[in-house]
This record gives C-alpha cells, structure tokens and sequence, in this order.
C-alpha cells in the first residue's frame, strides 16, 4: 500500500511539473538536427523543435510532450546566464572538420574532467585555430563560451604561421608553448604533411603522365629515388621502366643499352627511341625492373658523361 501512495505521488509530481512546463517557456541551446532537451522533475527530456532547421540559442514553447516551438532566438544576457551554472572547462581548438570544431584541454592537470581525445564545442560563433576557449559542460556536451581572456592569443598566431610554412612540431621555438599547445600543432600537422605529399605526388604523376601521353606512351606508375624518378610505361604494349631527372625529365637510365648515350634524351624523346627499337632493331634491357643486364653493370662499361 505505501509504496502504491509512493507511486501515485511520484506520477503526480510529474503530471505538475509538465503542466507547469506547458504554461511556461525555456531556454535551450539547438544544435543541427532540430533537437533540445529540458529537464522536467529531474527527468531529461528530448524534444523536437519547430522549425527544425534553427541553430543555436532560443527561448522554446512545449506543444506536446515531445515537440517544443521557437518563440524567439535567446538574448546574450539570458544565454550568459545558463552558461554560468555549468562548469567552466578550457580547450585548445584543434581541427575543424566541415562545420564541426573539436578541441583539445587547455590543462591536462584539470582532475574535474575525464575526457579522452577531443572534444567536440558546440555553438562556436567565432574561433580560430589554436585559440584557447572557454566551454561549458552539461554533462554531455560542450558549449562554446567565448575565448580565453587570459591567454595571449599572439601563441596561437604563431602556430597558425608556423603551420602554413609546415614547421616540424619538434622544430617549434616560440617561449611559454604549452604542451597542450604542441599537441593541438601535431594532430593538424600530420595530415597537413600527408596532404601536402599526396598533392606532390598528384602533380609529378600528371606531370609524368602527360608528357609520355604526348609521345604516344601510357604511363604505368612512379617511384621517386632521390633527385630521380622511376618511371613505368607501355609503348605499344610493351611496359619499360627508365630513370629520369626529376627537373627536367631528362634520362638517366633508360632502360635499354644506349652505350651510355642516355642523357642525350628526355622521358619524350626516348619514347621514339623505344619504339623504333621494337620495331625490329632490338634492344638490350638495363635491369631497372629485375630484367636484363643490372644497372651498375651497365654504368660501369657506360660512365655518364660529366
């Protein structure tokens, strides 16, 4: 019977403290997705939002016990005031990934939080990256609540310089870095030098590709050696493999015995050397590929002219 009474009065509790919810309005941050959620009695409550394309801060209506609609975007005071009875947690921003910023802790030392890897911040209205903010945590989420007043934001221009010039993080000198900071640095850096390198790798390979396609040649693939490029192609069904300078594309090693006459052509013009070859002259491999006569062998009776 008592834990009946205890049931009916929880469930009573309840029913008041929606009603009081329907009568009233609140405050919320949106975010992508057309859901907020409040807190009734004690239980947290998902609703979905009218219109469903708002983002950010907005004063919310109930219509049912799982829709609410927009009354009117928040005012900074009201926003200010939420934002303050939250925990104030400090990130270093660190990549922004389409229209998501993620962020790193500012102070490892912060035993109030536990939290592993980055953080997503919601809401950041204006941040640059390696700027130090302030963020709010619910629970769940962080909230974006402006930079960090205490930091000097010319630490953050510096990495932001040093990543346009591709600076090794090792390589950073500028005083009073934390090691927060050179760890936000490293996460950007390493994709940054990969897509630098690919996009190197794109340029040489077009660079390669046109030219043999200009002499008639389809180009296979390429391995770069020092100042050198190994070059694989067909001509006329028939794959080669040459040496050739990285500059100018001039031979080094064609791949075939040119009695040590190789730097007279480039990757174009020898080709048609090729191809004449095939045609019924003949030719002697120098093993670039693991065929044919082995390329010291060959530079030995050949030396490169000086």
């Amino acid at each position: 019977m008592a834990l009946s009474k205890r049931i009916r009065e929880t469930l009573e509790r309840l029913a008041k403290a929606e009603e009081q919810a329907f009568a009233g309005e609140f405050l919320a941050p949106a975010i992508p997705g057309g859901v907020v959620q409040i807190r009734i009695a004690g239980v947290v409550c998902r609703l979905k939002i009218e219109p469903d394309d708002f983002e950010g801060w907005g004063v919310f209506r109930m219509k049912s016990p799982t829709t609410a609609e927009l009354v009117r975007p928040a005012r900074l005071a009201e926003r200010r005031q939420y934002l303050e009875l939250l925990p104030l947690l400090r990130l270093v921003v660190c990549l922004r990934e389409e229209n998501r910023w993620l962020g790193l802790p500012a102070h490892r030392a912060d035993t109030r939080f536990r939290i592993d890897g980055l953080v997503h911040v919601r809401l950041i209205e204006e941040a640059q990256l390696f700027e130090v903010i302030q963020a709010r945590f619910d629970g769940s989420q962080c909230w974006y609540d402006g930079p960090e007043p205490r930091h000097d934001p010319r630490a953050a221009a510096y990495l932001r310089e040093a990543l346009a010039g591709m600076v090794e993080p090792a390589q950073l000198s500028r005083p009073g870095l934390t090691a927060e900071e050179r760890a936000a640095y490293a996460i950007n850096y390493a994709p940054r030098l990969q897509a630098e390198l690919e996009a190197c790798r794109d340029r040489v390979e077009e660079r390669l590709r046109a030219a043999l396609a200009h002499a008639g040649a389809e180009f296979k693939n390429y391995q770069e050696r020092g100042e050198v490029y190994r070059v694989t192609y067909e001509v006329e069904g028939c794959r080669h493999t040459s040496v050739v300078a990285q500059n100018d594309l001039s031979v080094q090693v064609a791949g075939i015995c040119l009695s040590g006459e190789d730097h007279h052509f480039d990757l174009q013009s020898l080709v048609g050397v090729l191809r004449e070859a095939q045609g019924g002259h003949g030719f002697v491999r120098v093993s670039l590929d693991n065929r044919g006569m082995p390329e010291e062998d060959y530079w030995r009776a050949h030396p490169p002219a000086l």
